[in-house]
């Protein structure tokens, strides 16, 4: 699971909107795949629910700040001036995912970014691990975010097929 899968073309989109050096968490950062690549650019957190992912992190990135975290309460104690995800929020449900994203509005400085890249179109695995996987439109993540931010840009790509996957980038209002 994650292996071999990075964000690296999808990320060239928020290297070009946000400056660097600013604060940045990411939201489930799994085996660290991405963590290392936003590490060229910005003072990163990382995150995981899981304690295995967790140990990963821990273990490849020694000297970076990991945090056990659920994305939906997000129970961080500092503020950020952007939040990434990569494939995370198909776990939560339609309402968990309105808690977690008033959450990231509530962590994020004034005027901070969420920049997520999200599954537009995917099955449940045979081996789901116990969790959700929902899929979720432009106009679904365009009516979830319109409280808390202005969206940007949300651009479709692919990670196995055709259009099924969403770049969204929002500025928090």
């Amino acid at each position: 699971m994650c292996e071999g899968y990075d964000a690296e073309a999808q990320l060239k989109t928020l290297f070009k909107t946000v400056q660097s050096g600013v604060k940045l968490l990411e939201l489930g950062s799994g085996p660290g795949n991405d963590l290392a690549l936003l590490l060229n650019e910005y003072e990163v957190t990382g995150s995981d629910n899981s304690s295995a992912f967790l140990d990963v992190l821990k273990n490849r990135f020694p000297d970076l700040d990991i945090l056990k975290l659920d994305a939906i309460s997000i129970s961080a104690d500092k503020k950020f001036d952007v939040i990434f995800s990569n494939k995370v929020f198909q776990h939560l449900n339609d309402e968990d995912l309105r808690k977690s994203v008033n959450r990231q509005a509530d962590i994020l400085t004034p005027g901070g970014y969420v920049y997520h890249l999200i599954w537009q179109k995917i099955e449940s695995p045979d081996e789901n691990f116990g969790l959700d996987f929902i899929p979720r439109s432009q106009a679904q993540m365009r009516q979830i975010l319109a409280d808390k931010f202005e969206v940007l840009s949300m651009k479709a790509f692919a990670e196995f097929e055709d259009n099924d996957s969403l770049a969204i980038l929002a500025k928090k209002k």
